[in-house]
C-alpha cells in the first residue's frame, strides 16, 4: 500500500520520517503532507477554501474531493492526524468522519487524534525519551497520567532539560522517530493509548491488522 499521511506541520513530518520506516512493514510505502498548523474545519464544507487558511482541517474538505478522484482504491490509503488540544477527541472524530462522509465517501481513510498533542507519544515511553536525551528526568514523570491534557509539549521540554524558554518541536520528532517503539509486538510498552490506536490504524490501511 502507499499510505497518504496529513499531518498539522513540520515536527509531526520530523517524526514521522524517521518513525514510519522502521514501524512500516517493507512492501509499504508513504508521503507525509505537512500543512501550517491544525487550522478549523469548516462547518459548511466549502469546496475552495481561504487560500489563506493553510492549516490541515482547513484544507481537509477539498483534498479529501481531490485525492477521491485521483488515487488508486486498490493500492492507495490516507491517514489523517491531528492534535485534540483541549477538544473532545470524540466529537472531534464524529466530526471528522462526517466530512469524509461528505466530501469523500469512497475514499479509505482512518482519522487518528493524539491526545493532547505529538509529544503525549513521547511522554508514554520513558525509555525512548532516555535513548534520545540521556540526560533527561524521570521524576517529571512522577504523576503524569498518559495522554492528559497538561501542556504535554511544556512537559516534554522539561522531562528532557530543555530551557524553558526552548520550543523545538521538529528537534524532538527526528530524535524520538529514531527511538519510540517501532516493533508492532511491543506497541503496548508504550503508555499513550492515542499512540496505540495509531499503530494500530497504520497495520490496519496497510493490510497487516484487523480494524
Amino acid at each position: 500500500m502507499r499510505l497518504h499521511i496529513f499531518v498539522e506541520g513540520r515536527s509531526e513530518e520530523a517524526f514521522f520520517k524517521e518513525w514510519l520506516p522502521r514501524f512500516l512493514p517493507a512492501a509499504h510505502t508513504f508521503k507525509i503532507l505537512p500543512h501550517q498548523g491544525k487550522g478549523r474545519l469548516s462547518e459548511t464544507l466549502n469546496s475552495v477554501p481561504d487560500p489563506k487558511r493553510r492549516g490541515l482541517l482547513d484544507q481537509l474538505p477539498t483534498k479529501l474531493r481531490v485525492y477521491s478522484h485521483h488515487l488508486n482504491s486498490d493500492t492507495d490509503r490516507v491517514l489523517v492526524l491531528v492534535d485534540a488540544d483541549d477538544e473532545d477527541c470524540r466529537q472531534l472524530k464524529q466530526r471528522l468522519e462526517r466530512c469524509q462522509q461528505r466530501c469523500a465517501p469512497t475514499l479509505v481513510v482512518k482519522f487518528r487524534i493524539a491526545v493532547e498533542e505529538t509529544e503525549s507519544f513521547y511522554l508514554g515511553e520513558f525509555r525512548a525519551i532516555q535513548r534520545a536525551y540521556p540526560q533527561s528526568n524521570p521524576k517529571k514523570l512522577k504523576e503524569y497520567i498518559p495522554d492528559c491534557v497538561c501542556g504535554a509539549w511544556e512537559l516534554f521540554r522539561d522531562v528532557i532539560g530543555y530551557p524553558s524558554e526552548i520550543e523545538d518541536k521538529p528537534s524532538w520528532g527526528r530524535a524520538m522517530g529514531k527511538h519510540l517503539t517501532a516493533d508492532p509486538q511491543k506497541i503496548d510498552e508504550n503508555l499513550s493509548p492515542s499512540f496505540r490506536q495509531l499503530c494500530h490504524g497504520i497495520l490496519s490501511l496497510c493490510g497487516e491488522a484487523p480494524a
